[in-house]
């Protein structure tokens, strides 16, 4: 799924920061900056958001108090210059809680707790495969009548198309067909060492040999991958800039 997502804070740079940072995520859909609570009210009462990136200490009313008086309470992700307020506000159940100036690795690790937090509500019957826990390292994949294992290390890349997905496997020439979509399977690997670089293609980081002219080289693997326009920056953000 994808998350539509607001932010709620009264410092344009700080709003700016996460702005960009959604960018960079296809799984969010940013529909909203607000720099004050109330003006985010109509929005949240329509029922047509899915995560809160929410201040904390702002002028109009405090960005705790807000949320546990909202009748209708989507995810929230608290953010906050005062180390002070994160037990309250993982006493709340939120996803997380970021200390500002926020980092790019802080915001990935943050949205990976969202994703991996929605796993268990979803169904193994309809979205093909079974919940992927913490610490689970393989994932069954429908294939015609039957669900197969398939270990996460084995898996050099996914390919998308308009109706099913292919898997590369390393130890297998032919790939792994099931019907799905790779948005699906980007939510559910973006934080088990994959990363989506393209429209079509998911690829694990592990299994990346070579990085040139926007493409990747697979593990075992002739082809070379297209990183996509829109996937460029987290790509080299994550895997590039982050192993720097």
């Amino acid at each position: 799924m994808n998350y539509r997502c607001i932010i709620i804070d009264d410092e344009a740079l700080a709003i700016e920061v996460l702005e960009d940072y959604i960018t960079k995520f296809p799984v969010l859909e940013h529909v909203g900056s607000f720099n004050s609570p109330l003006k985010a009210m109509p929005m949240l009462m329509s029922k047509g958001v899915d995560l809160i990136f929410l201040d904390i200490n702002m002028p109009d009313i405090n960005g705790i108090a807000f949320y546990e008086n909202l009748p209708f309470k989507p995810p929230v992700i608290f953010t906050t210059a005062y180390a002070d307020f994160a037990v309250k506000g993982f006493e709340i159940n939120a996803v997380d809680y970021l200390l500002k100036p926020i980092s790019f690795e802080r915001f990935f690790q943050a949205i990976s707790k969202l994703l991996n937090k929605a796993l268990p509500n979803q169904s193994s019957l309809s979205q093909g495969f079974a919940p992927l826990g913490e610490g689970l390292d393989y994932i069954f994949v429908k294939a015609e009548y039957s669900s197969i294992k398939v270990d996460l290390k084995n898996i050099a890349y996914l390919e998308g198309y308009k109706d099913y997905v292919k898997i590369h496997l390393i130890d297998e020439s032919k790939p792994l067909l099931t019907l799905n979509s790779i948005k699906h399977y980007e939510a559910v690997l973006l934080s088990k060492g994959f990363v989506r670089i393209h429209k079509r293609y998911i690829v694990s980081i592990n299994k990346i040999e070579n990085i040139s002219r926007n493409r990747v080289k697979m593990k075992a693997k002739e082809e070379f991958l297209l990183i996509g326009d829109s996937f460029k920056d987290f790509f080299y953000e994550l895997v590039v800039n982050g192993n720097t």
